[in-house]
Parts: C-alpha cells; sequence; structure tokens
C-alpha cells in the first residue's frame, strides 16, 4: 500500500519531540495523513478507546496543532458507569485533582451525573483539566458575587461559550480573563463618571464594547455631555455609542483628536446636575474581584505545579 507523504513544520516536530503521549503523536500523524482527525475513523484507524482518544485529543489542541473546527465532536457525549469513574479518577491524577476542586467549590460531594458532565468537558470536548479549574473557579466566583449556587449546569454553560470562542488553553483562558478584568475596570469607571445607578444589559454591552475599543474616558464623558444637551440632561446610550463609534471609524482616539476636527462643546449643566450615587460601581467591582480571584487561583496553581 502506497503511504501518503506528510510534511511536519517545526513548530509541531518541536512540541512533539517533547510530548509524552504516544497517541497524541500517532493521532496528529494520522491527521496529517487523512486531513481530519474525526472521532470514529482514528479510533478505528489507530485502536483507540474512546478515552484514549479523547486524552489524545486534549493533548493535541493544547499544543494548538489542532484546527479550532474540529474542536466540538459530532457525536453524543458519552455516559460513564460508576465503576468507569472510579478508573479514570484513578489512572488520570490531573482529573482527579479536577473533581476534587470542583467538590470544594460545589460545597458538596460531586454526584455521578457532575462527575459525567466535567468528564465530558474534559474527554468528548477536549478542555485541559488546569482550563476546566480556572473555569470552575471563576464561575463560582460568579455565582457568589450574584448570591447563587454554583450548579454544574453553569460550569458546562461557560465551558460551552469558551470552547465556541477558541478558548481551550490556559494561556488563552489566562488572557481571556485578563480582557474581562480590563472591561470590567473601565466599566467600573465609567459608571462612577457618569454616575450610572442601574446598569442594565445592553447598557453594559454598549460600555464593553467601548473598552474593547479602547476609547478614552474623555471620549465618553464627550458623548454623555452631547446626549445630555440633545435629550434634556438624559443619557441615551444608544446615541452615545453611535457618536462614539462615529469617532472610532473616523479614527479619532483622544479628546483632543475630536476637537481638532469637530471643535469644542462645552459640557451640558443638566447633565452635571443629573449625577446621582453610583450602586452599577460596586457591581462591576464585585466582577473585578471575582475575576482577579480566578486569575490568582490559576496562577498559584500553575506555581504549585512547577514546584
Amino acid at each position: 500500500m502506497q503511504m501518503k507523504e506528510v510534511t511536519i513544520l517545526p513548530r509541531a516536530l518541536s512540541l512533539l519531540l517533547k510530548e509524552t503521549n504516544g497517541d497524541a503523536i500517532r493521532l496528529y500523524l494520522h491527521y496529517l495523513a487523512k486531513g481530519d482527525a474525526e472521532a470514529e475513523g482514528a479510533m478505528h484507524s489507530l485502536n483507540l478507546t474512546r478515552e484514549a482518544y479523547a486524552a489524545a485529543y486534549a493533548e493535541l489542541m493544547s499544543l494548538e496543532l489542532l484546527p479550532k473546527e474540529k474542536r466540538v465532536l459530532d457525536e453524543a457525549p458519552a455516559t460513564y458507569t460508576r465503576e468507569e469513574i472510579a478508573r479514570i479518577t484513578r489512572e488520570d491524577p490531573e482529573f482527579l485533582e479536577l473533581v476534587q476542586f470542583a467538590e470544594r467549590r460545589l460545597g458538596h460531594v460531586s454526584s455521578v451525573s457532575e462527575v459525567q458532565t466535567l468528564l465530558n468537558i474534559y474527554h468528548w470536548q477536549g478542555l485541559p483539566c488546569s482550563v476546566i479549574m480556572l473555569l470552575v473557579g471563576y464561575c463560582a466566583d460568579q455565582s457568589a458575587k450574584q448570591g447563587r449556587r454554583l450548579t454544574m449546569g453553569a460550569i458546562r454553560n461557560t465551558a460551552n461559550k469558551w470552547i465556541n470562542q477558541g478558548i481551550d488553553t490556559p494561556d488563552k483562558a489566562d488572557q481571556y480573563l485578563r480582557t474581562l478584568e480590563g472591561q470590567s475596570r473601565y466599566l467600573n469607571q465609567v459608571t462612577r463618571m457618569l454616575h450610572i445607578t442601574a446598569l442594565t444589559p445592553s447598557v453594559e454591552a454598549f460600555i464593553r464594547e467601548w473598552a474593547d475599543k479602547k476609547m478614552d474616558l474623555d471620549l465618553v464623558e464627550r458623548a454623555a455631555d452631547i446626549s445630555a444637551m440633545r435629550f434634556s440632561g438624559n443619557l441615551n446610550f444608544r446615541y452615545m455609542n453611535g457618536i462614539l463609534r462615529g469617532w472610532f471609524e473616523k479614527g479619532y482616539f483622544t479628546l483632543e483628536a475630536v476637537e481638532a476636527n469637530e471643535g469644542k462643546r462645552d459640557p451640558s449643566p443638566a447633565f452635571g446636575q443629573k449625577r446621582k450615587p453610583e450602586t452599577a460601581a460596586a457591581q462591576s467591582q464585585s466582577e473585578l474581584d471575582s475575576i482577579r480571584k480566578a486569575r490568582e487561583f490559576y496562577e498559584k496553581h500553575q506555581r504549585e505545579k512547577k514546584e
């Protein structure tokens, strides 16, 4: 039988030479030869069990050697018996550590169905245990902030969201939380500056968009002043968003650039008189604290692993 010639890029070769999971190396070579790493075909060709395939697949995804669009598998999640769960936790110390960590954050011993959910996030969807632990910590802090009990459903939904966004390695998860932290800090500053008393989901979405675009706070305040003059002292966030988006598209990223091109505008007295004590700022500060806790856990866990 004629074998297909494959080319291994230097980065992939460097990673594979350090790889200790032989199944992951075989799966990667299978992917190069076949053009995909589809579960059933790979398991049949390589004579792998579902658990071995999932572990190899997760390892290659953590190394970013497989394309993101292959992330979510087509087949239904697997179900596990108590005996299978006991064997996996006994043979995989990282997963055992994940289960124990989740139990501490859930506040109770995990049920079989809860462990199955963690196994499916780990095996079927391919998130590394270190990423899932970071995800669980973040979910726990968010639930505490909202005064709700942490549930495995919230963990599963957040895992789906992270996977759809391509957050599938510890570095990407850390960067994602850093982005959330920056957005929350910006959200805190804007709510304080504008004295927002009720932060609705739509208003929060607008402010997070401004954070992503790195719009100066001076520009946000100027847009608020224009809105106040236009709407009798009221803040119309959709109108403000249109102003800021227009400035962004024109390349005006500072107040000086706006004034140089569109002239100066005096602040509206009505807007200044409308400001009230801010409760939304306290809410965004709570989110900022929860994100920071999740990141601190991740950094502590990484230090402990190195020691």
